[in-house]
């Protein structure tokens, strides 16, 4: 897992951007043809109606790019068939002094995607030296007044209607490094509550989303994005949000392989969900604003490797809203620094496979997997999908809403989520329904899965399932470790002790 990273930020407070000026001028679409290697992979017969948008994440280095670089970001933009990019709209910038505001920097960026058609989902963040607790401090420092910040977003929303479609309010607050001196739910529903209300009276279409949450684990300054969702629920955040969302960032694992994976962005997708369906915001999506991998990191084939693997799986989540990738071109193409290799371009405008693999899922429409296609035809009794359909060993899996969704030889096999946990760390796959008490899974050694309302849910295996009979009962303790070596398990109508010289001993 990755922590929470110095994106956005470090454009805005940078002094200036990386100009280089060759091919800004000319024949910059001509750019924009693939090598045959990389395109005919998917199959427009197989695309469905309607998935998720796919835009651009701007680090706000577009605010200081001269006008040939923000024309050729444009131009690389629409060719590549990308319809909307997230853009700052920076507290900070536009109000540095007290009551003196000057857009001229984000109108310039606004006019210029808007005259091309480009949908925007502004960022509404950072506090200006005067307005932050206390002050004088960075631009990521929470703001003095929440009141003061939701009439910002208001102005905001005012000067952009008809122009910038959706607001996010601010960036990675679960991370002290977007949000000093260190993270608050509370402190950021504040943010969120004041400025919905301002957003939504200036512009009644605006979609106000909520969250941003970095994908991080507790610790460092950081806040686990499910933790901090659950606090933002508890501090009134419900009814203040139209979207939740999130950045689903992990370098080393791509998204469909990590629904079994602790902490890994496809896991907490799925907790944060589940926290949003328990406090009456099932309805509502939840939006990817910033994915990306750093070519600094993994090779370019690996980059396109798993923006595919994203974009393809994000878009099975009934509950996904638009993707924004981060970000469109690299600040240093060759640097070690993962923050300067994020593009699916090189630095000097030339592409790398992710953007072809990019262009030929929008060019199909994002076609659905064939494993996908098998999921959604399979019997409908394990409640809604929660997740992607992601690899295990040498078949497929789904979370749904009450069990995980196994594809085994003879069909589909459902594994109550209880189960699914207790068994998730061995990697064993079902061989067995579910019977009501206990599921069989496939250990050369025996696995039983027992689990009722009365005894919990505990495995046994080896020897000890060996000896069990059903006149015993399930199991109602997970395997005791004995002194001097072996172990018990205690049943509902028993118990079962192994010990290495004695071999399995039972009691009723």
């Amino acid at each position: 897992m990755v922590h929470i990273r110095g994106r956005i930020r470090t454009a805005i407070t940078a002094a200036a951007v990386l100009i280089v000026a060759a091919g800004l001028a000319s024949g910059t679409t001509s750019v924009l043809t693939p090598p045959d290697h990389l395109v005919g992979g998917q199959s427009r017969a197989e695309a469905a109606p309607n998935p998720p948008g796919v835009g651009i994440s701007d680090g706000g280095g577009l605010l200081w790019a001269t006008d040939a670089e923000l024309d050729t970001t444009v131009q690389f933009v629409t060719a590549a068939g990308i319809k909307s990019m997230r853009v700052a709209i920076p507290w900070s910038t536009v109000e540095y002094t007290k009551n003196q505001l000057d857009w001229t920097a984000v109108d310039r960026v606004v006019n210029k995607l808007r005259a091309a058609n480009i949908s925007m989902l502004g960022i509404i963040a950072y506090t200006p030296p005067w307005a932050t607790s206390p002050v004088n401090q960075t631009i990521s420092t929470r703001p003095a007044s929440p009141a003061a910040f939701g009439d910002f977003a208001g102005k905001a929303a005012a000067r952009y209607k008809g122009k910038v479609a959706d607001y996010e309010i601010w960036n990675e607050p679960n991370g002290s490094m977007f949000y000093a001196p260190q993270p608050d739910a509370a402190g950021y529903t504040a943010l969120l509550k004041a400025a919905y209300p301002k957003i939504k009276a200036a512009d009644s279409a605006a979609t106000v989303v909520g969250g941003v949450l970095g994908a991080t684990e507790d610790g460092y300054g950081n806040v686990n994005p499910v933790t901090f969702t659950n606090q933002m629920y508890s501090a009134g955040a419900a009814g203040s949000f139209d979207a939740l969302s999130y950045h689903p960032y992990q370098y080393s694992l791509k998204f469909s392989e990590g629904p079994y994976v602790d902490h890994a962005p496809a896991r907490q997708v799925l907790d944060m969900r589940a926290a949003m369906v328990a406090n009456g915001d099932g309805n509502k999506k939840i939006w990817a604003t910033e994915y990306g991998v750093p070519t600094s990191v993994a090779t370019e084939d690996q980059q396109n490797a798993m923006i595919t693997d994203f974009v393809t799986k994000w878009r099975e989540l009934p509950y996904a809203g638009p993707i924004f990738l981060y970000q469109l071109r690299d600040k240093q193409t060759g640097s070690n620094d993962p923050e300067m290799t994020f593009g699916l371009l090189h630095t000097d405008w030339s592409a790398k496979p992710a953007l072809w693999g990019l262009m030929n899922l929008l060019q199909n429409n994002i076609p659905r997997t064939a494993e996908y296609t098998r999921f959604a035809a399979a019997p409908n009794n394990s409640g809604a999908v929660l997740g992607p359909v992601f690899p295990v060993r040498d078949t497929w899996a789904q979370y749904r809403q009450d069990a995980v969704l196994y594809e085994r030889p003879n069909g589909f096999v459902a594994v109550p989520r209880a189960v699914a946990e207790a068994v998730r760390p061995t990697g064993f796959l079902p061989t067995t329904p579910f019977n009501g008490t206990y599921q069989d899974f496939d250990s050369p050694y025996g696995l039983r899965v027992f689990s009722t309302a009365v005894g919990g849910t505990h495995n046994i295996g080896g020897g000890i399932f060996a000896a069990w009979d059903p006149t015993l009962g399930p199991a109602t303790s997970d395997e005791i470790p004995q002194y001097g070596g072996g172990v018990r398990v205690t049943f509902q109508y028993g118990a079962i002790t192994w010990t290495p010289w004695v071999g399995t001993t039972v009691t009723r």
